[in-house]
Formats: C-alpha cells, structure tokens, sequence
C-alpha cells in the first residue's frame, strides 16, 4: 500500500513542479536540469539500498526501516518544495509581494532544489525495498498476484495525485497557506503536499503494521556477490562452494580433521570479516559489482535494456513538460507575465494535470494490464501469450497518449 502513497507525491512532482520553478525566477529552459535528480539518485540510490536492505540485521526486519526512513525523507523534502517560497522570503529575499515580482528568488530557488533532489532521493529509498517486501512475503507461488496488487496501488496513487493536481481550488480551502511570498500557485502547490504527506503516513503505517518480517539471523547472511543473482549458474556455484564448506560431504557431516582445519581458519578471519563486508557494501563497490556483472548477462537482456532506455528516453520530456506545454502553448499563459499571462498559465496547468488524470482513469488497460500475469494459461490457449498482450498495450497505449497531446 506504501507505493500508492509515493506515488500519490510522484504524480505531484510531475504535474507541478516544473511550471512551479518558474514563478521561483528559474528559466524555462534550465528546468529540466533540475530533473537530473532523478536518474542519477535513481542510478547510485536504489542498487545500494537494495544490497543494504538484504543484509540489514534489524529486529523490525530487512525492508521496514528503510521504508521508514525513505518515508520520513519524502514528507521532510516536500515540506521543504512547498515553503521553499516562504523560507526564502525568511532568509532575504525580496519583500516585494509575489503577485508582482518577476525576478529570481535566489534562496528560495536554492530551498526548491535541495528539496526536489532530497525527494528524488527518497522516492528511489523507498521504491525498492517496498518491492523486495512484497517478494519476501508472497513467496514464488504467489509473486505474480502480488504484483498485480503492488501495480494497482500505484495506478490508485497516480489517479489520486493528479486529482489533487488539477484542483485549483486548495487556496480557498486553505486560505491560511498563501502569504506575502506565496500566491495562489504556491499555496495550491502547499496544500496538494500537505495531502501527499498525511496520505503517505497512512499508507506507510498500514503497510509497516501488518507487513511481519522475519528478521535475518546473522548465521542466514550469505557471503556472495552483490552481482550473484544476475550471473547465470551463480547457484550451482554457491551449492559447490556449500558442499566444499561441508567437508565434500554431500550430507553435510565432516571429519574431525576437516573441522579442526575450519575452526581454525574461521578464528583467523572473523576479525577482518566486518571490514571486508563493510567494503564490499559501499557505494562504490556496489556499481562496480552491477557494471561488471552485465557481461555475464544472457543475450536476451541487452534487448530488454535497449528497449528500456529508448523508452525513457522518449517518455521523459513528455513527463517534464506535458503541463506546461499546456499552459504556454495551448493557453498562451506566462508563469513571469502579468496577471491575466499568468492566470491563463496555471490553467492550462491544471488542465495538463487533468489530461494526464483521464490518461490514467479513461484507459482500462492501466487497471487491467497488470493481472495478465496471473492468468497466462487462458490467453495461451488462444495462442496469446504475456509477451504478445504487454505489446498489444503498449502499441494501444501510445496511440491512445498521441490522441490525448493532439
């Protein structure tokens, strides 16, 4: 349920924050640096966190307390993006009223960066051991149900973050949020977060309750590479080195010479053993382990990777840019023009966030699509498979998304 409350925030990041950094004196074009965050916490984040979480020895569990800790960042950085305004006014910038000042709020614009990045950061912290919580507890006969739940938590999360991001309506609700240095954009933006906020907690806290981990046991850590899983025989590797820790003894009984040799040979490296762990889990190591692994990688992969990243990379400007695309271009507004440029702008904001809300609500494939997965055999019968459905959806979605921007 946890990933309905991060994506609640994500589908806010991408419907107002770009059109958001503007009123803060930041040029248009500059905006999309921002956006660098994402990829790069993206890239170093999540493999490290991921490694971290599976030899995490803490009595709440492996996963719980990063997710807790990723939960706790996401409310902190989005409290920071939604007073960025009003902590840069505190800090010194300009007491002009913000209805009238077109220039750059440099504190404020700072506050809005550290923020973004710090929730990008968080997101990626909490995005994969949220994944690896829903592995442990379904098992291998139950992965591809779970899944399918997991997914459409995050279709509910989607649906409910561009909602908040198509009402206009927050600074009348709240009319408390808007200050000197905070107009309606900006206390619409405020409330919107606030809401993201209490709604994580929420589902943070159902998540974490009734989510029981075991936790790991010293004695169950295992001493392999952080690149094992993706090494083809990998298991048949640890089952020898296994067998050879044994004695050579496939029942797994030893003679006493064999036993005198081991014992002493693991007095003699217990106390290096900790540093060595510690080394091999650092940043650094960990990325070196994943590049090095893709060459052991089936030939299959690389095309899967390809397709990935062609894929982001056409959907990425899409993301960055749909709502102000709308206001700009389709509205003719302007977030640093007068008053009725900049009312024309955070309408066809709004309208953008709405487009992107019926995207998501008007195709049934979003909501169906991931229970393919648990129902091949059907389709089969047919001579429909998983991987013919997914390239039916695909091919009827970005038809359907051509529709919608035309």
């Amino acid at each position: 349920m946890v990933a309905a409350g991060v994506q609640f925030g994500w589908a806010l990041q991408l419907s107002l924050l770009t059109p958001y950094i503007q009123t803060l004196g930041i040029d248009h074009a500059m905006a999309s640096f921002i956006w660098l965050c994402g990829p790069i916490t993206g890239f170093v984040v999540q493999p490290c966190v991921g490694v971290w979480s599976d030899k995490c020895r803490s009595k709440y569990g492996r996963r719980r307390p990063f997710i807790l800790a990723g939960c706790v960042l996401i409310c902190a950085a989005v409290t920071l993006v939604g007073f960025s305004a009003d902590l840069g006014y505190m800090l010194g910038d300009t007491t002009e009223h913000c209805s009238t000042y077109k220039g750059l709020r440099y504190r404020a614009a700072f506050i809005f960066i550290f923020g973004f990045w710090m929730l990008d950061l968080a997101n990626n912290t909490v995005q994969g051991p949220a994944r690896a919580l829903l592995a442990d507890l379904s098992g291998p006969d139950q992965c591809n149900s779970a899944n399918a739940i997991f997914c459409s938590w995050m279709a509910v999360g989607n649906v409910l973050g561009f909602s908040a991001g198509a009402s206009g309506n927050w600074h009348k609700w709240f009319p408390f949020l808007m200050t000197r240095a905070c107009c309606e954009a900006c206390g619409n933006l405020k409330a919107a977060f606030l809401i993201a906020v209490v709604f994580l907690l929420f589902c943070m806290a159902v998540t974490l309750y009734f989510a029981e981990e075991i936790p790991l046991e010293p004695k169950d850590a295992q001493q392999l590479s952080d690149s094992a899983p993706l090494l083809n025989g990998s298991r048949d590797d640890h089952d020898a080195s296994s067998e050879q820790t044994n004695g050579g003894l496939s029942n797994g009984h030893a003679d006493a010479n064999h036993v005198s040799a081991n014992s002493s040979a693991d007095a003699g490296s217990n106390s290096n053993k900790d540093d060595v762990e510690a080394f091999n889990d650092g940043p650094g190591a960990v990325l070196v382990n994943i590049l090095t692994s893709m060459r052991h990688l089936p030939p299959g992969m690389y095309s899967v990777l390809l397709v990935m990243a062609l894929t982001w990379l056409s959907w990425f400007p899409f993301f960055l840019f749909d709502t102000d695309w709308m206001g700009r271009e389709v509205y003719h507004g302007d977030p640093k023009g007068n008053a009725s440029e900049r009312k024309a702008y955070d309408d066809g904001v709004r309208e953008g966030a709405f487009g992107l809300l019926l995207i998501h609500v008007g195709r049934p494939w979003d909501w169906l699509f991931p229970y393919r997965s648990i129902m091949p055999d059907d389709w089969c019968k047919i001579g429909l498979g998983n991987q013919q459905l997914h390239s039916v959806c695909l091919h009827v979605g970005y038809n359907n998304t051509k529709l919608d921007l035309l």
